[in-house]
């Protein structure tokens, strides 16, 4: 993972000219939608999950086949989050903001449409150390899918529309700490719209 980090990096600087002109780049603004987090039918069922979360995407791809590209995303979203308990109220705990890192390889499904597939980190940061998050935030290792299109509208630029599907198992050392031993797998669906640079 660090390679190719360090690969993207040198072709974004321009470290080697003709790699440079080969490699693509994007930045894209959406929404992410989760399932719950935390769900216990010990007594009552409460559920903890998260709204739906503004979500920042920056993207750079090189080829590595006449049709494959290997690439690096970054996803930054923030939201609140909330706990239900059956027959109760909701109640907001906070603020929540997730960072995931994933390396992918994305392929041609037809004209201006492609898949995606990748692995990567994801980081919850809470904006404070309380309930789930009482001992501080949490990474989790995801896998995910999705698919890209692109539409030019510009000489170098694409109009790029995607959908990013992912999962995790959750869980985080204040839950561990209260005895909560298994983790809770959670699915993300994410809808992001913005630029592409790239070569034709």
């Amino acid at each position: 993972m660090r390679a190719t980090l360090a690969l993207l990096v040198l072709a974004m600087a321009g470290g080697t000219p003709g790699l440079h002109a080969q490699v693509d780049y994007n930045a894209r603004l959406g929404v992410t939608w989760a399932t719950t987090l935390i769900r216990d039918d010990v007594i009552n069922t409460i559920e903890v999950r998260q709204k739906l979360a503004p979500t920042l995407v920056l993207g750079a791809a090189l080829p590595i086949a006449p049709l494959y590209r290997a690439g690096l995303e970054l996803a930054l979203a923030t939201s609140g989050y909330r706990s239900k308990e059956a027959g109760a109220t909701t109640v907001d705990l906070g603020t929540v903001r997730t960072g995931a890192v994933t390396l992918g390889l994305d392929g041609p499904i037809s004209r201006g449409l492609r898949w995606r597939a990748g692995v990567g980190l994801l980081r919850y940061w809470p904006t404070e150390d309380r309930g789930i998050f009482l001992q501080g935030g949490t990474t989790r290792f995801l896998a995910g899918a999705g698919i890209d299109y692109r539409r030019p509208i510009m000489a170098q630029w694409d109009m790029m529309a995607s959908l990013r599907y992912d999962f995790h198992r959750f869980t985080t050392a204040e839950l561990n700490a209260r005895g909560f031993s298994q983790s809770q797998g959670v699915q993300r669906i994410a809808a992001t719209i913005g630029l592409a640079r790239g070569r034709r």
